[in-house]
């Protein structure tokens, strides 16, 4: 359970009354008062270590001082003494160290927390270096309880000894007996291999969100001249024989091996992983666009450091070799300070920390060390930290003494009219809080923006108040209302990611001027790629208006187009009800053009009411038009397809009577925003959202022409749920890319996985607030299909294609965040509106008449009853944690926005009319429960089986259709009346095969109704690169009847397809006993054929491999050979309709029949999908166009290469 402060933090915090004019006690309770963040601390002692031992003396909280040095003559320093009377205050004791430790003693033993909460009063956030031996301390998740905010410092020095122990135990040398006098060529291949693992690792570390900045203690190890050598030393086919690195590595590795410490002193081995994580953080600026501090210890330390190659002067090279990583210069430098505050005044990417001489020096000494840092070094590079570590007291000793040091300093400023009393205000706050919270992103200024309010800066202009914002995304602006602990537990949200822009374009917001956000980055798009944007625009937004979003616009623009200077057009998307992406294209000098205008590209009022083939429902308005306009929070780049371009999603505006825009009320994704603000606004909760998306990839089968699919066939049929069989592995490539695309545009994946059914994958994706979470949806599911295009597959979100497998479902997960206390009061009655409306929310996230196939008992779809249940997946509503539930009954057939929407409306009623949670937590199959027993539950009402009944059910829910819009809904439900009686005329082919003869044949039968009808699933089930239509599939083994003859896509096909129909697989596919039947003799025996069938069909496949190798190795033999063979093959296409013709009715009529216009399409009903067929693992699978004469005589034996040889002749 999330620990719960007793106290709400910054109760006591000084707000300035007057903000112009403060006064010289405004000043001293600001810096009294304010909340801080430790940029550099380390973990506390546990409790059984917390009175101090030989190693962790108590007397070592205010000095370096190590053995006799400490035990014999602490006692008279300056520091030491004063510490010892700061620490009776705390506990109330005379001021002796021998009071003070028995105080602190029965302190100890009383109440160890509390002593850690007192100690860390007004901490707002710990920075933990984890790097000091971990044997007697906390881990640094243990810390949360006593801070809003906790996050990780990773010191490279320890990842790099635990992953060379770890590589020489997987190389061999671990093992007793084992020579270490191995030669130098093996210590040359074990340290390119740790070169590549290590930066891994830091490239791991620096995407974990917890770590939030790295740290080197190479000033203790070998001195702060760091050689740059190692930068080019492992270039690819180089030896680094003869190398100094190599040779200090071979010496250091046979020692380390022998010694089992792996701890690195060698000055070249420790050069280079300074070297490397310095390399590995300037490439992430190149490719995600962000990169994370790096921290330095420099100046004061024990007698384990040199301390004059502890001068920071030393790292000028570093800094200039690396402009685009942050180092920061830590522990004050003392006795170096100033010449650390050259650094970090002249150099754009060093930042100062003044910590660690809180306590270890007298106040005269830290009050020094403070005026020199303010002698060059500006106000905001200037970060705090205790360096606290072991004891709580020397946290509380260094914020105490600091505090004091910067009232002193700063009111002799002030005195001396060196500065005004507001400058030194934003001076002290700066230091304390907001130049950490910029520089290693933390973004606390959207969740407690009382701080800024606090000393006269507005949320709204967080930007231009806080000292180097790093241009926040709006998936962090969630508030976390008071600094409680969330009890979300759908995962912390991803870290925005943020952009560099170049160091010459930096500006202090010490004089309010805002600091260009980092632009996109240049393979990818940030979410968070306009501070502005993402923080005013999105605000503005919810106020309906267009204040000062105009110029934050073209700056995020600008930003954009510095990192992706190759794009040239802009795609602005929108989507209808009927889940239909469409876009509007735009050249960049248009788009920027709409940004500085705000004339905005206008779209029609009917489309809230077209169908996917552009004919109205009924109650179509014509006339009118909105605006689309851009919310560059969402512009991403567009990957997997040819095209220079980028998309961003837009807010539907209606201009007034006074021509200012106005969100319409028909806007879906305004409709969802409008419902998160509203829960914000009447409960203090935010939420957040993330979806798992479920696809199936198939492989189109097109018409002679290829200018339409005839068919879809299964890629892989060796296929199960997280299972990685041979053929997976074939197209595991194509999976992967998936995934790295995705990277490339800010979307990580924390797994993906093989689904269920055949050739279906799944890719969760991570949480963020619910407009951007569908935003992403989106973005990623156009990602996938143009990834799925380039080779040469289709992908579908098609409910359920198969009904002998599981269907593809795109389950929400939704979670409710802010004060633990709020979110547990209104936790159950947010569930049980959403329980109360579901039957009307499944009109929306359920859209089509398929969709309700896939909802069904026993196939992993939630089930049939309206329930929830802990952890249970045959419930439709499946609580995962506190205040957190995933959504199954929901698809990836409709309009997102709209469904999300319609949840969190439904859960605002349950707030608001505490509506009590009827059903009980169901931890079994809602299907296995008697009546009885679903009465005792709850459990007494079933989800709608069709889309008629659904929308029934909607159209009848007066308070729905109050919270969402009347408008909306009556839309939505006229819209999706007219899309299923046009999908009721059509054939189960014509469902699910786009062709533009269906659209034709749609427009003749709906005639005087002006109702078209492409297939819904062409438009709105799949997703293709272009978003206006969908990637469809089809069963690859329906006939098409016409006249009382059977036509395939291919007579090759239909022998195929019997051989599938009559093969033991499907039969026993069919009849194998459900669970609830006992299996027989006879069916296991199928059962067992099958498999049989199976290991043919994979050795028929091998020699099928072997066949196309040989064809393709002859090919490229000779180019005259390959090209006759295309010139062949091209034929073979272009007179596909002919040869089938033959093949199936002979030579008769050849002349007459094989002469109809090339793709020319049947009529007829087609025939109900074979339910077995999926399963069979047959050869023909791989079958395409391409296929030489001795593949097809493989696979459909020698009659078929005869037939088309007499064809030929």
């Amino acid at each position: 359970m999330p620990f719960e402060p007793e106290i709400q933090p910054y109760s006591d915090i000084h707000y300035l009354s007057n903000v112009r004019e403060p006064n010289d006690d405004d000043l001293r309770a600001i810096i009294r008062t304010y909340p801080l963040i430790d940029n550099h601390a380390h973990n506390l002692l546990r409790e059984e270590e917390a009175d101090g031992n030989a190693d962790h003396p108590f007397e070592s909280i205010t000095s370096e001082a190590q053995g006799h040095a400490l035990q014999e003559h602490v006692q008279s320093t300056l520091a030491h003494i004063r510490g010892l009377r700061h620490l009776a205050d705390l506990y109330d004791c005379p001021p002796s160290l021998q009071d003070i430790k028995a105080a602190r003693y029965d302190f100890c033993i009383r109440d160890y927390n509390g002593l850690i909460r007192k100690c860390l009063a007004g901490t707002h956030a710990l920075l933990l270096d984890d790097g000091l031996p971990q044997d007697h301390v906390h881990p640094v998740r243990w810390h949360d309880k006593y801070a809003p905010t906790v996050r990780r410092i990773a010191r490279i020095e320890v990842v790099a000894a635990e992953l060379l122990e770890q590589l020489a135990h997987a190389a061999g040398l671990l093992v007793p007996g084992v020579d270490t006098a191995w030669s130098i060529e093996k210590s040359e291949w074990f340290i390119q291999r740790f070169n590549i693992m290590f930066r891994n690792q830091i490239k791991q570390l620096a995407a974990d969100p917890l770590v939030v900045g790295f740290k080197s203690v190479v000033c203790y190890r070998s001195g702060l001249d760091v050689n740059l050598a190692s930068r080019n030393a492992f270039r690819p086919h180089q030896s680094l024989a003869e190398t100094s690195l190599l040779t200090s590595f071979h010496h250091f590795l046979r020692e380390a091996v022998g010694k089992h410490d792996y701890r690195v002193g060698q000055k070249d081995v420790n050069d280079f992983l300074v070297v490397a994580t310095c390399d590995v953080l300037s490439m992430l600026v190149e490719t995600e666009g962000e990169t994370k501090p790096f921290q330095f210890h420099t100046g004061l330390g024990d007698t384990d450091i040199d301390l004059v190659k502890a001068n920071p002067a030393f790292m000028q090279p570093l800094l200039e070799a690396f402009p685009n990583v942050d180092f920061v210069i830590l522990h004050s430098s003392w006795p170096y300070t100033r010449e650390a505050g050259y650094l970090a005044a002249n150099y754009a990417n060093a930042w100062l920390d003044i910590g660690e001489v809180f306590p270890m020096l007298s106040r005269q000494g830290q009050e020094d060390v403070l005026r020199q840092a303010l002698e060059l070094t500006p106000a905001s590079k200037i970060l705090w930290s205790t360096d606290g570590h072991f004891f709580p007291e020397t946290f509380y000793l260094a914020n105490r003494q600091f505090r004091e040091a910067l009232q002193t300093v700063l009111g002799e400023m002030v005195c001396s009219k060196d500065v005004t009393t507001m400058q030194a205000i934003n001076i002290a706050v700066d230091i304390l809080f907001w130049n950490s919270n910029a520089l290693y992103k933390l973004d606390e200024e959207r969740k407690y923006p009382q701080l800024l309010r606090s000393v006269g800066r507005n949320d709204t202009d967080s930007q231009r108040t806080t000292l180097w914002h790093r241009g926040s995304d709006v998936s962090q602006n969630s508030p976390s209302t008071a600094g409680l602990d969330s009890a979300a537990s759908t995962a912390i949200p991803s870290p925005a990611t943020t952009h560099r822009t170049s160091r010459s374009r930096r500006t202090s917001n010490y004089s309010m001027r805002h600091r260009p956000t980092r632009p996109l980055t240049g393979p990818s798009v940030d979410q968070t790629m306009s501070a502005i944007a993402s923080s005013q625009s999105l605000q503005a937004a919810l106020r309906g208006d267009q204040q000062n979003d105009g110029e934050d616009d073209i700056a995020a623009l600008n930003n954009f187009m510095i990192r992706n200077p190759e794009i040239k057009f802009i795609w602005l998307e929108f989507i209808s009800n009927t889940g239909t992406v469409r876009n509007r294209m735009v050249p960049i000098k248009g788009f920027k053009r709409q940004l500085i205008t705000k004339k905005y590209i206008g779209i029609t009022c009917a489309l809230p009411r077209l169908l996917q083939n552009e004919l109205p429902a009924a109650g179509c308005d014509t006339t009118g038009e909105f605006k689309l306009r851009p919310d560059l929070s969402s512009l991403r780049l567009n990957k997997g397809v040819d095209s220079p371009s980028a998309s961003v999603q837009t807010w539907w505006m209606m201009p007034s009577h006074n021509d200012e825009l106005k969100h319409w009320d028909r806007c879906p994704r305004w409709a969802l925003l409008r419902q998160v603000e509203a829960l914000q606004n009447e409960s203090q909760l935010s939420m957040l959202m993330g979806f798992e998306i479920e696809v199936i990839f198939m492989k189109p089968i097109m018409n002679s022409a290829e200018s339409a699919f005839e068919d879809f066939e299964v890629v892989n049929e060796l296929h199960s749920w997280s299972n990685m069989t041979c053929l997976q592995t074939r197209h595991l490539p194509f999976i992967e890319s998936i995934v790295e695309t995705l990277a490339e545009v800010g979307i990580e994946l924390e797994q993906f996985h093989a689904e269920s059914a055949p050739s279906q994958w799944e890719f969760p994706l991570p949480p963020l607030p619910p407009v951007q979470a569908v935003d992403q949806l989106y973005k990623a599911r156009q990602i996938i299909s143009n990834i799925a295009q380039q080779n040469g597959l289709r992908a579908t979100v098609y409910p359920r294609p198969y009904s002998a497998a599981a269907g593809s479902a795109s389950h929400a997960h939704f979670s409710l965040n802010g004060p633990l206390h709020i979110v547990q009061e209104h936790e159950n009655a947010f569930l049980a509106g959403v329980l109360k409306h579901l039957s009307s929310i499944v009109a929306l996230s359920l859209p089509l008449e398929e969709s309700y196939a896939r909802v069904a008992s026993g196939v992993w779809s939630g089930g049939e009853w309206i329930a929830w249940g802990t952890q249970n997946r045959e419930a439709p509503i499946r609580k995962c944690g506190h205040a957190h539930w995933e959504m199954k009954t929901v698809d990836g057939t409709g309009n997102m926005y709209l469904a999300m929407a319609a949840v969190v409306a439904a859960g605002r009623d349950g707030l608001n009319n505490k509506v009590k949670l009827k059903q009980k937590d169901t931890l079994v199959d809602v299907c296995k429960l008697s009546a009885e027993e679903r009465q005792q539950q709850g459990i007494t009402e079933r989800i709608p089986k069709s889309l008629n009944q659904s929308l029934q059910c909607l159209g009848q829910n007066q308070v729905l259709i109050d919270l969402l819009g009347k408008n909306i809904v009556n839309d939505y439900i006229a819209v999706k009346e007219a899309e299923r009686a046009m999908l009721e005329e059509m054939t189960e082919h014509d469902r699910k095969v786009p062709r533009f003869s269906n659209r034709l044949r749609s427009i003749f039968n709906h005639g005087a109704k002006s109702q078209r009808g492409s297939t819904a699933p062409e438009m709105s089930s799949t997703f293709n690169q272009q978003h206006t239509n969908s990637s469809t599939l089809c069963d690859s083994t329906t006939p098409t009847k016409s006249t009382g003859t059977t036509t395939t896509a291919t007579s090759s096909r239909n022998h195929h397809n019997q051989t599938i129909a009559n093969s033991p697989y499907v039969q026993a596919a069919s009849t194998y006993p459900t669970s609830k039947s006992t299996p027989t003799l006879e069916t296991n025996q199928k059962y067992i054929q099958a498999c049989q069938a199976i290991i043919e069909a994979q050795a028929a496949i091998f020699e099928l491999t072997k066949q196309r190798k040989l064809v393709a190795e002859e090919r490229a033999a000779s180019k005259e050979v390959m090209a006759e063979l295309d010139q062949r093959e091209r034929l073979e296409r272009k007179m596909n309709g002919w040869w089938r013709r033959i093949e199936e009715e002979g030579s008769e009529g050849v002349n007459e029949e094989g002469r109809k216009k090339e793709g020319e399409e049947e009529s007829g009903v087609g025939d109900e999908y074979d339910a077995g067929s999926w399963c069979e693992s047959n050869v023909g699978l791989n079958y395409d166009d391409s296929s030489s004469d001795e593949d097809e005589d493989l696979l459909f034996g020698s009659n078929h290469s005869r037939i088309r040889s007499g064809w030929r002749n």
